[in-house]
């Protein structure tokens, strides 16, 4: 089971950490992150099409946890930081974030993400391009296309997990994996 915390602790030397993240969430710490990725990618990676993929992935992940935290706001404010990292190796990147979630949500969470990981390209184009015509949004205003636009863009499937923390909350923890 991925857990992020861990993760960030016991980095490979293989690995390079080129964004790291630990705190809560807001629209403007959201879009320094952001300046802050772009600006590091633009300095390990000369494919455009590889920083394109791995930014717009990252602006998913944060935008998800940011929206995501909505529904914690109430909560304490240990359980309102996220983490976040981007980890460079020789064959790929990692967008790696971990998130407080209640539990009710987790069944519905993990259903989901194991459901799209299961998509083929085409079956996932078609059910994307189905949704964004659909027009459906949440109560948040969103449509749901998360998930499904993380696992297009990086051409694998998801890695997540689920710890405890007590009976109303959960730490949720992603990894995507862009291949480079």
């Amino acid at each position: 089971m991925l857990d992020t915390l861990y993760k960030f602790k016991n980095l490979k030397e293989s690995e390079e950490l080129l964004l790291a993240y630990q705190g809560t969430i807001t629209d403007s710490l959201t879009n320094n992150l952001l300046a802050l990725a772009e600006n590091k990618l633009a300095m390990v990676e000369y494919n455009s099409r590889i920083k394109k993929k791995v930014f717009n992935i990252l602006v998913e992940v944060l935008q998800n946890i940011y929206h995501n935290q909505e529904e914690i706001k109430d909560s304490a404010k240990n359980l309102q930081e996220i983490m976040v990292m981007v980890v460079k190796d020789s064959t790929s990147y990692e967008v790696i974030s971990g998130n407080y979630i209640k539990q009710e949500n987790i069944a519905h969470l993990k259903k989901r993400i194991e459901e799209i990981n299961q998509f083929t390209n085409d079956e996932l184009r078609s059910r994307y391009r189905s949704k964004l015509d659909e027009g459906v949004f949440t109560d948040t205003g969103r449509a749901g296309l998360g998930i499904m636009d993380m696992v297009r863009k990086s051409g694998q499937p998801l890695e997540f997990g689920f710890k405890t923390v007590n009976k109303d909350y959960a730490y949720f923890s992603l990894l995507v994996n862009i291949k480079h």
